[in-house]
């Protein structure tokens, strides 16, 4: 009898000790989400940014040390190579290319391995679409760009997309590296609206520009500011043909699209 007492009460110890032990990890777990893979969003950028510091550090570490060294806050790095486009007139980069009026809304500088490689994303808004590729490629290889992107960039809605244009600039320790921006790539505004001929992936969620800077206009009150150079055959037809007037470009871009049906 003694014994089945004895048992009893080890059996109301234990399962409070359990009790115990869940409460407490219930705490821990409220109080530390992100130690459980629960991350907060400031979690995820805390420790994107841990990542972005800790890469530039380690690969840029002699220039961070010698700029210190001499007094400087800034590290500039030289542009990656731009890629080469070919010169196309507005109808045959029609084509094959869609034709967009954006509106930026945010942006993110992120830092890849092996290299360090230091990009900035752009999140924008699709406020028009003058003409769409016949064909954007579908969303199968979402997962591939969602992985690369910056977590605070997303998700996307329906009407927005990414750009991304290699440099930017992080800060470690004090120092900030600036990797140049390529003369070939534009450097965009938060609000700003801008015109691109460019082509849609990923299910429509990242533009890439088929001419580079040539193919990108800044947009104010319907007048077009080509960043590229005067010379290009894209950005004088642009000029020459419609005045730098987006009223113009979009009346003869209906015509054509009528013209088509």
């Amino acid at each position: 009898m003694k014994n089945i007492k004895i048992m009893k009460m080890k059996k109301v110890i234990y399962s409070l000790i359990v009790i115990l032990i869940l409460s407490g990890s219930c705490v821990v777990l409220w109080l530390y989400p992100g130690v459980f893979g629960q991350q907060t969003a400031s979690d995820r950028q805390r420790i994107d940014r841990a990542k972005k510091e800790r890469l530039v550090r380690g690969y840029y570490l002699d220039d961070i040390e010698r700029a210190r060294v001499q007094g400087k806050r800034e590290v500039i790095l030289p542009p990656g190579i731009g890629m080469p486009h070919p010169e196309l007139s507005l109808e045959e980069l029609l084509r094959q290319y869609s034709l967009l009026k954006v509106k930026v809304i945010d942006k993110e500088t992120t830092v890849s391995e092996p290299g360090a490689d230091i990009n900035t994303w752009y999140k924008v808004e699709i406020v028009e679409t003058l003409r769409q590729q016949d064909k954007i490629q579908d969303q199968i290889s979402d997962k591939l760009l969602l992985d690369e992107a910056p977590s605070r960039l997303l998700p996307l809605l329906p009407s927005e997309s990414l750009l991304v244009v290699q440099g930017g600039a992080i800060t470690v320790d004090g120092i900030t590296v600036v990797r140049k921006i390529p003369s070939s790539q534009v450097i965009y505004i938060p609000k700003e609206e801008y015109l691109i001929i460019g082509y849609l992936e990923y299910g429509g969620k990242l533009i890439t520009p088929a001419s580079g800077a040539d193919g990108v206009f800044h947009v104010k009150n319907s007048i077009l500011k080509s960043f590229g150079r005067e010379q290009h055959r894209l950005v004088r037809e642009i000029k020459d043909r419609y005045s730098d007037n987006l009223d113009y470009l979009r009346s003869d871009v209906q015509l054509r699209l009528r013209q088509e049906k």
